[in-house]
C-alpha cells in the first residue's frame, strides 16, 4: 500500500499518542527515547520498506535492526496504529508473560535481531547481516537505527569501519541524533565531534536531516538507497518530543496522570 506524506504523518501522530498512553501502564519503558524515533520507524514501516509479521526464515526481503533497542515501544505503538496489535496488548507491555518486553528479545515481534545486551551490538549484527546478504547474492537491504549515545561504544565504530571496508551499500544506517543519553546530554558525557565528518572519513555517504519531518525522511531514504557507498542518515531529533516535562532531558518516565493528560494533546 502506497502512503503519502500526510497519511504517514497521521500514523506517526497516532503512534505517538499510543506511546504516551503506554507510559501510564508501563513505568519501565523508555518513553523519551521512543518519542524521538517515532517518525523514523513510521517512515520505514509505513512505506513498506520493512514489514510487520514477516515469516521466520523468509528470504529476499529487507531487514530492520533497532540497535537502540530500548526504543522498541515506538515499534509497538506503530504496530497498533497500523492494526497489527490491540490496545489491550499495548497495556501489558513489560508485564510478566507479555511478548512485548522493554528490549528486543528472541521472540519479540516485528524486529529481526534480539539485541538486548550492551549498546553497539545491534550495529555489529546489522553489518554482519548486510555482509551475509551480499555474500549470498540476496537483494534485500538492512535498515539500521542507532542512537547518538550508542556511538560512545568502540564496537560501533569497528562495525562501521567493516561496513565501509566492504562497501555495504545495502546497509542503510539512520542515527537518531537526539543529543541525550542515560547519563545526560551527549556532549557532556562523551563529546563525539563532527559525526558527519567521522562517517565521511570512513567512506560513508552522509545525509543530514530533520528526523521529525516525515517527507524529508522518505525523500532521503530514496536517495540513500541509490548510493554506491554505505549511506548514513544523521537525523536530528528531540528526545521526548511532544511531552514538555521530558523533552531534551534524560528523563524517561511519566506518572499515569501526566501520561493521560499529554496523550490527549500531543499532536
Amino acid at each position: 500500500m502506497e502512503r503519502g506524506v500526510s497519511e504517514l504523518a497521521q500514523l506517526a501522530c497516532k503512534a505517538r499518542k499510543y506511546l504516551v498512553l503506554m507510559a501510564g501502564y508501563d513505568p519501565g519503558m523508555h518513553l523519551g527515547s521512543s518519542l524521538s524515533v517515532i517518525e523514523i520507524v513510521t517512515a520505514l514501516y509505513g512505506t513498506g520498506r520493512v514489514k510487520f509479521n514477516v515469516a521466520n526464515g523468509a528470504h529476499n526481503r529487507n531487514y530492520f535492526v533497532l540497535s537502540k533497542g530500548h526504543a522498541v515501544h515506538a515499534i509497538y505503538a506503530l504496530a497498533a496504529a497500523m492494526g497489527y496489535l490491540s490496545i489491550d496488548e499495548l497495556r501489558e507491555t513489560g508485564s510478566l508473560g507479555s511478548r512485548l518486553q522493554n528490549h528486543p528479545e528472541v521472540d519479540t515481534p516485528f524486529v529481526d535481531v534480539p539485541n538486548s545486551g550492551s549498546l553497539g551490538q545491534g550495529i555489529s549484527m546489522a553489518v554482519g547481516l548486510a555482509l551475509g546478504l551480499r555474500l549470498r547474492g540476496e537483494p534485500g537491504r538492512v535498515y539500521l537505527v542507532t542512537g547518538d549515545g550508542e556511538l560512545d561504544e568502540g564496537q560501533s565504530w569497528e562495525s562501521f569501519a567493516v561496513a565501509a571496508h566492504y562497501g555495504l551499500n545495502n546497509l542503510v544506517t539512520i542515527v537518531d541524533l537526539n543529543g541525550v543519553q542515560l547519563d545526560g546530554h551527549c556532549e557532556e558525557v562523551l563529546r563525539k565531534g563532527d559525526l558527519a565528518a567521522r562517517f565521511r572519513s570512513l567512506g560513508f555517504e552522509v545525509f543530514e536531516i530533520n528526523g521529525h519531518d516525515i517527507g524529508q525522511i522518505v525523500e532521503t531514504l530514496e536517495k540513500a538507497e541509490k548510493s554506491a557507498r554505505p549511506p548514513v542518515i544523521i537525523a536530528k531529533t528531540i528526545r521526548g518530543r511532544g511531552v514538555p516535562p521530558i523533552e531534551d532531558t534524560a528523563k524517561q518516565r511519566l506518572s499515569r496522570d501526566d501520561a493521560l493528560k499529554y496523550a490527549g494533546n500531543i499532536c
